[in-house]
């Protein structure tokens, strides 16, 4: 019944309580990689976090909150890629289906690695990788189908994820200004966004 914000702090995440927002309160910083760049996001009551200082896939649970006391670990790979997870950009969670997908980095060139939730969403297991395009800058993911922006190639593409050791591409789109940053889905699920990471550019709507 409480409203949290998760920040990305250069030395690790930032938990506050913002229930009163003028006056929001700090409750905790979880150690991280000291580096500026940090992308979070929820599945139930856990938080992901990763980062371009590295360590993999920080994993914390938020289950105590409001104490301070909270219980993480760093995930770096299992199975095919045991303990070769470490740089990674950014991520977004298919919070539908239960997996987690980790984008950029050092592992695969940068293309998309796939994590499962389901069993255990304090410890995710590589399910499966999307390499066919290579570099993947950020994404969106629901319900098996991701919509990857390839910031180099200048386009996003449209995967079926459902199988995620053989995904099966669907199509790609070029951007206005063709250096895809990001994408994000409209609620009704009927429109996809995109901006390209350059001056003067465009907030781009697409009608799928």
């Amino acid at each position: 019944g409480k409203e949290y914000a998760l920040a990305g702090g250069r030395q690790g995440l930032i938990i506050i309580d913002i229930a009163n927002p003028d006056a929001p309160q700090q409750i905790v910083q979880i150690p991280g990689p000291n580096n500026l760049w940090k992308e979070i996001k929820t599945y139930g009551h856990f938080a992901y976090i990763v980062s371009e200082g590295g360590q993999g896939i920080q994993v914390v649970d938020l289950n105590n909150l409001p104490s301070s006391n909270l219980n993480y670990h760093y995930y770096k790979g299992d199975g095919a890629i045991l303990n070769q997870l470490d740089r990674i950009h950014a991520l977004h969670i298919d919070t539908t289906k239960g997996f987690l997908y980790a984008y950029g980095g050092n592992l695969f060139s940068g293309a998309v690695k796939v994590f499962n939730l389901n069993p255990d969403p304090y410890n995710p297991t590589y399910a499966g990788k999307f390499d066919a395009l290579g570099y993947v800058h950020d994404g969106y993911v629901d319900n098996d189908t991701m919509y990857a922006g390839h910031i180099y190639a200048g386009m996003f593409s449209v995967v079926n994820m459902a199988n995620k050791t053989a995904p099966e591409l669907i199509s790609t789109q070029n951007t206005p200004n063709q250096f895809t940053h990001n994408t994000w889905l409209s609620e009704d699920r009927r429109t996809l966004f995109t901006t390209d990471e350059v001056n003067n550019s465009f907030l781009a709507a697409y009608d799928i």
